[in-house]
């Protein structure tokens, strides 16, 4: 039975609800309970910006219907999952399954210590307020053609935030999950292909999906069956 699953779906941290808000809408008219998580960037002041948005996870209600969950982690949330999972099921959410979508493998390591070269980009872009630009001002024009519908693209754009530059030099703890949690890797196009094969060889399931990096915008009915094989496929629960 349907009602038997419920879903945790988290955005990046650099954008907003938005970005998952097309996913949850099939997956609810398929007769799941869905949950959006929406997290709140940190600031400047936080030496410690893991904590924060862990705890406004923490916030969200745990479904009452004995549910399993599956958690789906976004693109900079997928380092930051299996720690917000570890933390969920602490709270009393029976989270049995999660999934990474297009984000770096979970290393235990920081965004700038795994690529240097990615922090001395970020070191070119930091305001003199210590903040990086909103996401979507990354990458000029180029980002427009993610999701090439002018009303759903200004709706997942609009939600990015200016990001501390110290959010990306945090390393975040990797707790072992494999006895409670199967795990999935979910990628679009060959952006998060190392990634994919880190998943592949750690044992998870993983699937990769054409598309560009916003594809659960673009093709959500495509990705929330993509979601459902997966689950069923890690789970065994033909329920689902």
């Amino acid at each position: 039975m349907k009602e038997r699953r419920s879903w945790l779906l988290i955005p990046s941290p650099l954008l907003g609800p938005a970005s998952w808000h097309p996913v949850a809408d099939v997956l609810t008219q398929r007769g799941w309970c869905t949950a959006v998580a929406d997290a709140e960037m940190t600031t400047t002041a936080d030496i410690d910006h893991l904590t924060p948005w862990v705890n406004d996870l923490l916030t969200m209600n745990v479904p009452d219907d004995g549910a399993f969950t599956t958690v789906v982690a976004h693109s900079a949330a997928c380092p930051r999952t299996p720690y917000a999972v570890e933390e969920l099921i602490g709270k009393g959410w029976a989270v049995d399954s999660m999934i990474l979508v297009d984000g770096r493998f979970p290393d235990g390591i920081s965004f700038t210590e795994s690529s240097a070269r990615f922090g001395q980009t970020l070191d070119g872009m930091v305001r003199p307020d210590d903040y990086l630009p909103p996401w979507p001002r990354w990458w000029g024009s180029l980002v427009n053609g993610l999701v090439v519908d002018p009303i759903a693209r200004d709706l997942v754009f609009n939600e990015a935030r200016p990001v501390p530059r110290s959010w990306f030099d945090q390393a975040v703890p990797v707790p072992d999950l494999a006895d409670r949690v199967a795990a999935g890797f979910l990628s679009f196009g060959p952006g998060y292909a190392e990634s994919c094969e880190a998943a592949r060889k750690a044992g998870w399931t993983t699937h990769q999906l054409g598309g560009d990096h916003l594809h659960q915008v673009v093709a959500p009915d495509t990705v929330a069956a993509t979601l459902v094989d997966m689950v069923a496929t890690m789970t065994g629960d033909a329920a689902v």
